[in-house]
């Protein structure tokens, strides 16, 4: 941003910062909505099944209100402050940083609003656990919410008095007493009868409002560390989006990952042959890509749910669901090196490449359903059903690779 670009409109600044950044985003944005619908739709169902069936299957003495608390406990601690504050403002915006109050008063205030907004759909989701050991009433949810927005303010408003301290130690200590506050707020609204919950809540954010009065409060902007904190802000929206599709730029510093040499050899070959060389590159793909991180937690995830269950339908659908889902994030694998120019360089046979992306794809498939089959052979009425299952799946998704291979080999011919 240049000086003549400088807007005196302290508001229209932060309207333009806020424009600028959704821009960036959008592009992106549409793309993990698509991907991550999969995942709301699973996350819902398992909800709507599991979640009451735990509150009625649950123990007299189980702790409801702690567990309630624990859940509560990050949304309420977490307490981020986007301020979209860069390097050229160091040179453009420091000289006005005595008429930035309004600018960075509407930075907390927008961040208090979307994590009320966020901690409100937690409290809700909790709430049936909450009422369960307390045998709340619609009064005490919407008494206990006010207290927690009241919570989340002071504590935000401790988080930007953070980011205005320099020094490594105080930043800590201050951190530190921020969550072991939130923590007492938690656990003490929950634990305890409401009222006295009430007042012990309020004498500990009192407290923590009154050490930061006392402790003074640095009035000037730490500009480095706004700069920094933003820019780990920015960085993380988008490896949360590179999750989904791959984003273009993202501003972090790329860390190697190291694959697995076994689990290489087993999946890929680790032959000399040139009949090895797309095997061996497409599961490296794999192994170090986000990919291989989605089909892991999704195997994971289906594994936990296909364990729980006692219902044949029930163990067959999560079985055939989680198939799906892990076969449909596989099928990107095959877009990898399908523009390298090496590949017409060395003598390797053109369709080599279309064959090992299947053969991979179907070994690491038949992997993931190996694993999901084992939890079927207690989660069915008789292991014979779980036996048929993973061989059915087996069998659909060796055609399945063998399909895509024919289809994708007849469109090249033509």
């Amino acid at each position: 941003m240049s000086k003549r670009e400088l807007p005196s409109d302290i508001q229209g600044l932060w309207s333009k910062r806020t424009s600028e950044f959704w821009r960036e985003v959008r592009p992106y944005a549409g793309y993990a909505l698509q991907s991550v619908s999969y995942a709301l739709i699973l996350l819902m169902l398992a909800g709507m099944y599991f979640y009451p069936r735990f509150l009625n299957e649950a123990p007299p003495d189980f702790p409801f209100r702690e567990t309630a608390a624990l859940v509560l406990l990050p949304f309420l601690t977490g307490c981020p402050v986007r301020t979209f504050i860069r390097n050229a403002d160091f040179i453009y915006l420091l000289p006005m940083e005595t008429k930035l109050s309004v600018y960075m008063h509407r930075a907390v205030m927008r961040s208090f609003w979307m994590q009320s907004f966020l901690l409100l759909a937690v409290w809700m989701a909790v709430w049936p656990m909450y009422a369960m050991g307390a045998d709340g009433n619609l009064g005490e949810f919407v008494h206990v919410l006010l207290l927690l927005i009241f919570a989340k303010r002071v504590l935000i408003h401790g988080a930007w008095l953070e980011l205005k301290l320099t020094d490594r130690l105080p930043i800590v200590q201050w951190s530190a007493l921020r969550w072991l506050v939130a923590a007492a707020a938690a656990l003490l609204l929950l634990r305890l009868p409401l009222w006295t919950g009430t007042l012990a809540v309020s004498a500990v954010l009192l407290a923590y409002l009154g050490a930061l009065r006392l402790s003074g409060g640095k009035r000037i902007l730490n500009w480095l560390r706004l700069a920094e904190t933003e820019q780990k802000q920015r960085a993380r929206v988008f490896r949360l989006l590179n999750y989904f599709i791959d984003v273009a730029d993202i501003p972090y510093r790329p860390t190697p990952i190291r694959a697995p040499m076994k689990l290489l050899r087993g999946l890929g070959g680790f032959g000399y042959d040139s009949a090895h060389t797309y095997r061996y590159l497409f599961t490296l793909v794999w192994l170090r890509s986000e990919l291989g991180g989605i089909t892991m937690r999704l195997t994971a995830l289906g594994f936990l749910l296909i364990a729980w269950t006692r219902s044949d339908a029930l163990a067959i659908f999560l079985f055939a669901l989680f198939a799906g889902l892990t076969m449909l994030q596989l099928k990107e694998l095959q877009k990898a090196y399908r523009h390298s120019d090496w590949s017409y360089i060395y003598p390797l046979p053109p369709e080599l490449r279309m064959r090992s992306a299947a053969a991979v794809r179907f070994r690491i498939h038949a992997a993931c359903l190996l694993l999901l089959g084992v939890p079927l052979l207690w989660a069915m009425s008789h292991p014979g059903y779980a036996v048929v299952t993973l061989c059915a799946g087996l069998a659909l998704s060796y055609v399945y690779a063998r399909w895509t291979m024919r289809a994708k080999k007849a469109a090249k011919t033509k």
